[in-house]
């Protein structure tokens, strides 16, 4: 067991024991109602929803997998899209709306489905906020209202971030909270173990560094940083100020209390790019993009997102604490066949299987708050303060 990840490594093998147990009879599969942007190869409607069908991998080890796909619904297929082919060899249905993917009878009064799994485009704006209602806030919202059609409160995952703006984002949990309907999102990262294991106990700033682009990333490297963070203790309260400095990161006066030394040691770690690293700060490109977090509690963070040091393999963590003492980890994604995707799935299996979020929606809201207001942050070239990113949950209880 991992520290600073031992609640989730204690929920794979509780999870690991049951599916490995002799069963008298095996129960039926869940049926998801998959609704994604295109399954094409390496998407992550591909690399998430072939694990259902065909069963996944948490390290070493192969499950078969209790959830499965029941009904896919594309938005806007690509011309590689093999959503036909995956249904006709799998049996799964192809779904002309929302609503068709969710009901099983024409009249609307039964769920077809046993969960939804949300993997539909969304992306922060180049410039400016993303209006609403978001692509993202559109669909959850007819999501919800044929679940109210039937009476049911099924279990729903949005991949990566909530929405691309705060206010929808909000809107979203607070819609699932008020219905009693369980939701839970964010990014694969905060499931696979890192090469070392980090201390969670006082942190003074954490820093997680990532390639670019900042609309593609910044959600996995929140996602990385909150997942190790929040475990600081009890109770998160959430995020005071986002400040974003590009590159002038390096002449801050207080750049040691900025973390200064631990983003140093992570560059000197990198290895996608390590080789032909540039000369840092003076060889780093105006698409650098660095952004300040101070949390409510006094604790501070840095999200560094360099793409002439790391490629977009590559994932970085590190911390110094109280005491002056520099610990850093991380972990390079591997390509084909994509097995870190199982402990996410992994992870997904529970949820479907139980219906309670494995870990609570609030911290992928929070990570969605950091990130489109580090963009805002970065347009407007000093910090960002309103609204403030109060979000305040209980971290899950990690097993002794």
């Amino acid at each position: 067991m991992r520290v600073g990840r031992g609640w989730i490594w204690g929920t794979v093998l509780l999870l690991a024991a049951a599916l490995s147990s002799p069963a008298r009879s095996a129960p039926a599969q869940k049926r998801l109602a998959f609704l994604v942007d295109s399954w094409y190869p390496r998407s992550h409607a591909d690399v998430i929803g072939t694990r259902f069908l065909e069963g996944y991998r948490v390290g070493d080890r192969a499950y078969p997998s209790p959830v499965t796909v029941g009904s896919v619904w594309t938005e806007s297929p690509r011309p590689r899209d093999m959503t036909r082919t995956l249904a006709a060899k799998y049996g799964f249905r192809v779904a002309s709306s929302i609503a068709d993917a969710l009901l099983e009878d024409a009249g609307g009064r039964r769920l077809a489905a046993d969960g939804v799994l949300i993997a539909t485009r969304e992306d922060l704006p180049e410039r400016g906020t993303a209006p609403s209602p978001t692509p993202r806030l559109q669909v959850v919202r007819e999501v919800l209202r044929i679940l109210d059609q039937t009476g049911s409160r099924v279990p729903v995952f949005i991949d990566k971030m909530v929405a691309a703006n705060w206010p929808d984002s909000q809107t979203i949990v607070s819609e699932a909270a008020r219905r009693g309907v369980p939701l839970m999102g964010g990014s694969v990262l905060p499931y696979v173990p890192l090469d070392r294991p980090l201390r969670t106990a006082k942190v003074e700033v954490a820093v997680a560094v990532a390639s670019t682009p900042y609309r593609a990333f910044a959600i996995h490297a929140a996602e990385l940083l909150q997942g190790f963070l929040e475990q600081r203790g009890p109770q998160e309260t959430g995020v005071s100020s986002v400040r974003e400095v590009g590159l002038g990161y390096w002449s801050l006066p207080d750049r040691d209390r900025w973390g200064a030394k631990v983003l140093d040691a992570l560059i000197a770690s990198a290895k996608t790019r390590r080789a032909r690293a540039p000369v840092v700060p003076a060889g780093l490109g105006p698409e650098t993009t660095v952004v300040l977090i101070q949390y409510v509690d006094g604790t501070r963070a840095v999200l560094a997102f360099i793409p002439r040091v790391f490629d977009d393999k590559e994932f970085l963590l590190g911390a110094q604490y109280g005491d002056g003492s520099i610990a850093t980890s991380g972990l390079v994604l591997q390509g084909e066949p994509f097995d870190h995707f199982g402990y996410l799935v992994h992870a997904l299996v529970e949820f479907y299987t139980t219906g309670r979020p494995v870990v609570p929606i609030e911290r992928t809201l929070l990570t969605t708050g950091l990130i489109v207001t580090g963009q805002r942050a970065r347009e407007a070239g000093g910090p960002v303060t309103s609204p403030p990113l109060t979000v305040s949950y209980q971290v899950p209880r990690r097993p002794p």
